[in-house]
């Protein structure tokens, strides 16, 4: 959860800021309600950001350690417990808990980054600029370019994302390690340029972006329209045609690089399902995408075994009847809250930090 001791109101923040020395330490803090409810995803909160100064060079923002001090230092001297968790929170009480340095240094080369709530109604990507705290209940991706935006949002991505995910409530939860790392992107390196995902995710992105903004909503609220069979607003059903052209081109890459997956096979149902008939179309759909998923997801998982590449990797959970999940996930990359540097074949997703607690 997020800790109270770092954020600041926005009287405080606008006070603060004024001092550009302030400014350096003062960052924007991105949770899911900003990615899901904001029409431009922007943050809506600022907290006091020392990273992994130590207490002597922090202590030369003066007014933003007094902050941290007086509100911060007492509750972590307050833990108790032995554990290195609880100790380190206690003996290092200036800097956020669970820091992932990995995960800024794999993004901090890049403009963007691809980021989607753990927990959803509805599965969605958006970029963030790499300059926020992100908060942990947040999946970060570093990819900056449209391409892999369109594999992600695709029926197919969430299709599969659905499927090996969990649930909270009524809602969809994203895993990084059955979610993600096992899913087979059309081409082994997930950031390889494919000209026709490029220019679809942008054209899509971008409506979609100026939608958002013109009805000051939300992706939620965007997404409950564009599945809500009764909604028939002109921009909402070329905003669905432009799901499904997406979803076409995303066959075609996957039916590119694997031609005996029959990929091209698969017809793509309406975005948003009007009878029964529309709905078996879906059904279909994702059940097909799902099977031949999980037979480029073996295929992938036996070149990198041949290569000495996939042994420590994590596979697919099964779906009944499809075939059975691998032994070797798709994308390298650790299941852990932080992303790694994503070496230049594969891409970690990765929650930011365990908060500013």
């Amino acid at each position: 959860m997020l800790g109270a001791g770092f954020v600041l109101d926005n009287a405080e923040t606008k006070r603060l800021m004024a001092s550009a020395q302030n400014k350096e330490r003062i960052s924007p803090y991105l949770g899911g309600e900003d990615v899901n409810s904001s029409p431009t995803h922007e943050p809506s909160r600022y907290v006091i950001n020392f990273g992994a100064l130590g207490l002597e060079t922090a202590e030369q923002w003066r007014d933003l350690i007094q902050i941290v001090r007086e509100r911060v230092k007492p509750e972590r001297d307050r833990q108790q417990g032995n554990n290195s968790t609880s100790l380190r929170r206690k003996r290092i009480w200036w800097q956020f808990d669970g820091i992932r340095p990995e995960l800024y240094e794999a993004i901090g080369s890049l403009a963007r980054c691809l980021v989607t709530s753990a927990v959803s109604k509805h599965r969605c990507f958006s970029f963030s600029p790499c300059g926020a705290v992100f908060d942990q209940r947040l999946f970060v991706f570093p990819f900056e370019t449209c391409g892999p935006f369109a594999v992600l949002q695709s029926r197919a991505h969430c299709a599969w994302a659905l499927m090996q995910g969990s649930s909270l409530e009524d809602r969809p939860t994203y895993r990084a390690s059955s979610c993600f790392e096992t899913f087979p992107f059309p081409k082994p390196d997930p950031r390889a340029v494919i000209t026709a995902l490029e220019d679809i995710g942008q054209r899509l992105y971008d409506f979609r972006a100026k939608y958002m903004v013109d009805e000051n909503v939300g992706l939620t609220v965007t997404y409950n329209r564009l599945k809500d069979p009764a909604c028939t607003e002109p921009r909402i059903l070329e905003l669905r045609k432009l799901h499904e052209a997406m979803d076409q081109r995303v066959l075609e890459a996957y039916a590119d690089g694997d031609a005996a997956g029959r990929w091209l096979d698969l017809a793509v149902p309406p975005f948003c399902p009007l009878n029964d008939a529309d709905k078996k179309k879906l059904e279909a759909f994702e059940d097909g995408v799902i099977d031949r998923l999980f037979v480029l997801n073996a295929k992938r998982a036996e070149e990198e075994k041949l290569a000495g590449l996939g042994p420590k990797q994590k596979g697919a959970k099964a779906k009944e009847p499809a075939s059975k999940g691998t032994k070797s996930a798709a994308n390298t990359g650790k299941e852990t809250k932080a992303a790694g540097k994503a070496p230049a074949s594969d891409a970690a997703a990765a929650t930011a930090t365990d908060a500013p607690a």
